[in-house]
């Protein structure tokens, strides 16, 4: 029996950033010459396997997975525990040649496999070649003089510099979690807030107020964040509450999209909850001040 050809890309893809898109166009590029686009996903976290512990995500592996689809890839994951212990010649035999069916493959240029992470890219290219596989190597991508990775996003968020992790991940970092109740007080203040978890397995960005779009039915809405504790009421627990300007609608239970545009202020403490709604119409003028 036949199998089709496929187009694989190889790497981490644990933020679609730049760097990682480079590899994705480089794997679909092929597509005209009839082979089927594959990105190669772990089932784990490989540092979580190697390490006990992995850096936080950019977004979450749903979020991932339904982007790539959207691109039009297939997506095949394999057991990370597995293919972490073979050599890399086994690797480039068992799994691209004989269970992708690779034609192709494309990753970036700090690529690492093998048993210890021990081949590179070009060891990729000399291996791959001997099974009859084109290799495509990716340079780094650059912004700003400073080569995109998932770290400088991360380090970028948790300084506050969502803009700037913005046109690294070509997007807004975005999360969605299930809007849950909360006291009222905003809405009794004619600013009606939607309460939300921090996602736990996300980069937790800088606490403080930021510019946001928010999704309603497909839709998306300009909108604050405050992302951390609520200093001014008793609540330590650190979460996300968005008002969504000009929306005071039931969301309660519902699966909502927040995506960070830019840092507006710090987190403080207010006097009382008149104080709160001043202080929330002033960061709605400086956060869109082109509304009006």
């Amino acid at each position: 029996m036949s199998m089709e050809r496929t187009s694989v890309a190889l790497g981490s893809f644990d933020g679609l950033h730049a760097g990682h898109q480079s590899v994705l166009q480089s794997a679909l590029s092929d597509m005209s010459d009839g082979l089927l686009p594959v990105v190669l996903l772990f089932d784990a976290h490989p540092q979580k396997v190697l390490r006990g512990s992995a850096p936080p995500l950019l977004m979450a592996e749903s979020q991932r997975d339904a982007l790539l689809r959207q691109m039009g890839f297939s997506l095949r994951t394999v057991v990370f525990s597995e293919v972490c212990a073979m050599e890399p010649a086994q690797f480039v035999r068992e799994i691209l040649r004989e269970t992708l069916h690779a034609a192709t493959v494309s990753c970036g240029y700090n690529y690492r496999f093998g048993k210890g992470g021990q081949a590179n890219a070009n060891e990729l290219r000399r291996l791959c070649a001997r099974e009859g596989i084109t290799t495509h190597i990716c340079a780094p991508v650059e912004y700003g003089g400073v080569t995109v990775s998932s770290t400088r996003i991360r380090t970028l968020l948790e300084n506050g510099e969502a803009d700037k992790a913005a046109e690294l991940l070509t997007r807004p970092f975005t999360f969605t979690e299930t809007v849950r109740h909360g006291d009222e007080n905003g809405r009794r203040l004619g600013f009606p807030t939607i309460n939300q978890p921090l996602p736990p397995q996300l980069v937790t960005p800088k606490f403080g107020v930021y510019a946001s779009r928010t999704m309603i039915d497909g839709v998306w809405r300009d909108s604050i964040t405050n992302i951390g504790v609520r200093p001014t009421l008793p609540d330590d627990t650190p979460g996300c509450e968005t008002h969504i300007l000009g929306f005071d609608g039931v969301l309660y239970g519902q699966q909502i999209p927040v995506g960070l545009l830019r840092y507006v202020r710090p987190e403080r403490r207010f006097r009382d909850l008149e104080e709160v709604f001043r202080q929330v119409r002033l960061d709605v003028e400086t956060a869109f001040p082109d509304r009006g």
